[in-house]
């Protein structure tokens, strides 16, 4: 059986919104990620936007909790990587998605290190964006093992 809350719009119900933490310095990044989330036609978003890490560990706290964070690597206050660590020592269970221009594989290991569950390399390309919002938001996290590895489960 299927509850009201989880059926999608088409089906007549309204689902209720997923909310993401898009943290980048770029407001025209930003508003290209909402662009495109705000677009989807079988998923809603609540989309919060951080300009700043200290920005980000505000929201965090007092716009808590979300369903995803996309976080850049280069913040103008502190590295993508730093405000990774702080939040993992709050909230272990969201998944945060590196979203940079950063692509080579040293940067997708110290962002696994880091505690990332994943890796995005701009520019964004839509369908990468959707598919991997699309997975860590219908997932449930129900455990964090060692460092980045967590067990999926779905919803």
């Amino acid at each position: 059986m299927v509850s009201n809350a989880t059926r999608t719009p088409h089906l007549g119900t309204m689902a209720k919104k997923k909310r993401i933490l898009v943290v980048d310095d770029h407001a025209p990044t930003r508003a290209l990620v909402r662009t495109i989330l705000e677009g989807e036609k079988y998923e809603s978003f609540e989309i919060v936007e951080a300009a700043t890490g200290t920005d980000c560990l505000k929201a965090m706290d007092k716009k808590g909790p979300f369903d995803l964070i996309l976080l850049d690597v280069n913040l103008p206050d502190m590295d993508g990587y730093s405000v990774c660590r702080a939040l993992r020592t709050v909230e272990e269970k969201v998944p945060i998605v590196f979203v940079t221009a950063k692509g080579d594989m040293k940067d997708y290991a110290a962002g696994r290190a880091a505690g990332a569950d994943s890796y995005l390399v701009k520019p964004i390309a839509r369908a990468s964006l959707r598919s991997i919002v699309g997975l860590f938001t219908s997932m449930e996290r129900s455990s964090r093992k060692g460092k980045g590895e967590a067990e999926l489960t779905e919803k």
